[in-house]
């Protein structure tokens, strides 16, 4: 390489907040603060990564404020342009919280919208960065950018991702990521409510694709004229930094990360697919790592029933009378089946499922819905299912599985994926989701069978006569 050639690059986005290191707070706010009963104090807010994000304030007390401060007061941040109000809940005589203010009406028109990720492992780049450092220009690949229904979402990474989400992994604590800005492809000002409806649908599908809670916090609204017409502050609520591992989304692949974008985008626009699309995919990540192992499959349980429900009755290919008759592993496998996903059990990467499923002569899923069942309606108190070592946490993998597929499926999804089913992979192995080929024949499920077996009859309430002997 000529070392005098230097590579075509982009201006890094400003990051409206700067950067923090790996739990420290991110200061917002910093100057005098109107509204307390004895007078004006200096004071900061900050966002701080303890055990969970918190939004605080703090001042630096007078004497008299040692005797306390009244709770729940309007304060006025006048040390900025334009000025932002809160409500100050009072800890002790120096500070307290923030549940969430902001500046701006519902009807203020936007040019563009920024805001910083929290904890995104997204690494994937297709353009590269440059800033000046010293004497020098500093060169990374840190820019992903998509255009995507009149919408062009840009997401630039910091200079030293890599490092402080180590550092931050290792102390279980959180950090600003990923600066990124959403404007109109076209140029024109967009309303607010557009913009959040974009900026939540990002939250959920990375989240969904990453297997844990990210968010993009602290957004600011600019106008044509580049000044700040709407700023919120708010604790958000995302997972402390982690490897990835869990997730289906592979990190570091742009044209994935970008497919995702684009079908949840479209998902979320569509009359009849953005409510259920969001509540399919905030379920599927709280059934990646959220509490014990039996917690997940209850998490994973009404993704399945809700993709089956949506897919058969909402669908109209059978009535609401049909599918209560039926039986929940007879949906979720003609779910599985038009997908082209292979309804046997892999023994490699669940052997103790597969043996449990042989020896019950069941297929997948036959065995995640009884399972999960008995979980919740175990037939004896003393249920054999935990006899089984590790079947409940290859079970849950199982439905993670069809879970993430299945609604991948839904949204239109034809990129790669990283498969759940086997720990210890490695990461970044992806492969095609199975109706990804176009030019592939399209599965024909089992048509749903009718109500194989007559339900229980009910007992007679104790009293009352059996038949005629």
């Amino acid at each position: 390489m000529n070392p005098d050639k230097q590579p075509t690059s982009h201006s890094p986005l400003i990051a409206p907040h700067g950067w923090n290191a790996p739990g420290e707070p991110v200061v917002v706010y910093d100057g005098e603060l109107v509204g307390f009963k004895n007078g004006s104090r200096q004071g900061k807010v900050e966002l701080t990564f303890g055990a969970k994000p918190s939004l605080e304030w703090a001042i630096e007390p007078h004497e008299e404020d040692y005797w306390g401060l009244d709770d729940g007061v309007e304060v006025t941040a006048v040390g900025r342009r334009p000025i932002i109000t809160f409500t100050a809940n009072s800890r002790d005589s120096q500070g307290g919280w923030i549940n969430s203010t902001h500046l701006g009406n519902e009807s203020v028109l936007l040019q563009r919208l920024v805001a910083q990720w929290v904890n995104l492992p997204l690494s994937a780049a297709n353009a590269a960065l440059g800033e000046r450092v010293g004497e020098g220009t500093r060169f990374w690949r840190g820019r992903w950018s998509i255009d995507v229904d009149g919408w062009t979402v840009t997401i630039d990474q910091r200079p030293d991702l890599s490092d402080v989400l180590r550092t931050a992994t290792e102390q279980r604590s959180s950090v600003l990521t990923h600066v990124m800005e959403l404007k109109r492809t076209s140029g024109d000002e967009f309303s607010l409510a557009d913009g959040r409806k974009v900026l939540e649908c990002l939250r959920v599908s990375l989240s969904f694709g990453f297997g844990c809670k990210v968010v993009p916090a602290l957004p600011v609204g600019y106008d044509a004229n580049g000044d700040i017409v709407w700023e919120q502050w708010f604790s958000p609520l995302v997972d402390r930094a982690q490897k990835i591992g869990s997730g289906w989304l592979y990190n570091y692949d742009s044209d994935d990360c970008a497919e995702l974008v684009s079908c949840a985008l479209r998902a979320f626009t569509d009359p009849s697919l953005k409510g259920t699309t969001r509540f399919q995919m905030q379920m599927a990540t709280e059934a990646v790592a959220t509490g014990f192992v039996e917690q997940r499959i209850l998490a994973a349980a009404p993704v399945l029933e809700n993709l089956a429900w949506t897919k058969l009755v909402l669908g109209n290919l059978m009535t609401r009378e049909q599918y209560e008759r039926g039986y929940a592993e007879d949906r979720l496998r003609y779910l599985l089946e038009s997908a082209g996903e292979p309804t046997t059990i892999d023994p490699v990467g669940l052997p103790v499922l597969a043996q449990y499923a042989a020896g019950q002569r069941i297929d997948g899923p036959t065995a995640v819905t009884r399972i999960r069942n008995r979980l919740v309606h175990p037939r004896i108190l003393a249920d054999d299912l935990y006899a089984h070592e590790g079947l409940a946490a290859e079970a849950w993998r199982l439905s993670l599985h069809y879970a993430t597929l299945l609604i991948l499926h839904r949204i239109g999804y034809r990129g790669s994926y990283q498969r759940q089913l086997q720990l210890g992979g490695w990461h970044g192995d992806t492969q095609p989701v199975p109706w990804a080929d176009p030019a592939a024949t399209p599965a024909v499920p089992s048509p749903l069978p009718p109500v194989r077996r007559q339900r229980r009859r009910r007992p007679p309430h104790r009293g009352s006569q059996g038949p005629s002997t």
